[in-house]
């Protein structure tokens, strides 16, 4: 079904063509993919997200009306997908208790290149806050941020995918960065002072 244009795809899924549909979600697999792993640096997590997407998607085929673009409509479709799933999950420490392991007890210290528990819990709050940063972004802003700056797409492919001219790409970069950094203020500002008294 290569041959097959992806417009003529589209009609055939439309109409409940089970062969159709299959090629048409499979020819945007790969690049689904890559996008959800960019976002969620997971390659489980990232199936999981796609999976969840695409049923999605193909619950929703009839309402695709083609105005900018299947590539784009399924992309927009797997991020939130990748967006909700972050906003799901939940961080989990998980301590090792070594007091008799080998004979050891207590008392016997083990060294190690793992974090403290304070820059442990610095580091999971600053990511905690990113995330929300980048999810309190208005929709226009955040998916050209999600793309280029988290799943590392070419900025020329960003703008194609959302049907931008390259220059309103990166004015859209800009003002994503520029609200990530004001809302990520309160959290960076207070804890690189109160470094700078220790």
């Amino acid at each position: 079904m290569q041959e097959i244009l992806e417009s003529d795809l589209i009609a055939r899924s439309k109409e409940g063509d089970e062969h159709a549909i299959t090629e048409l979600f499979r020819r945007h697999y790969a690049a689904s993919l890559r996008i959800a792993f960019g976002i969620l640096r997971n390659p489980e997590d990232a199936q999981d997200a796609v999976q969840s997407g695409y049923l999605l998607a193909y619950r929703n085929l009839a309402g695709f009306r083609g105005e900018g673009g299947f590539k784009t409509w399924i992309t927009r479709i797997i991020m939130n997908s990748c967006f909700l799933q972050l906003r799901e999950a939940r961080r989990r420490v998980n301590w090792v208790g070594i007091e008799s392991r080998n004979g050891m007890g207590l008392g016997d210290v083990l060294p190690s290149r793992a974090p403290t528990p304070e820059k442990s819990a610095w580091c999971r709050e600053l990511s905690s806050a990113f995330s929300n940063a980048v999810a309190r972004l208005p929709k226009h802003l955040r998916e050209p941020y999600t793309l280029f700056a988290i799943s590392g797409m070419p900025l020329r492919e960003v703008a194609t995918v959302l049907g931008l001219t390259p220059s309103a790409t990166k004015t859209r970069l800009f003002r994503a960065r520029a609200g990530i950094r004001i809302s990520l203020r309160p959290v960076w500002i207070p804890k690189r002072a109160h470094r700078a008294h220790v």
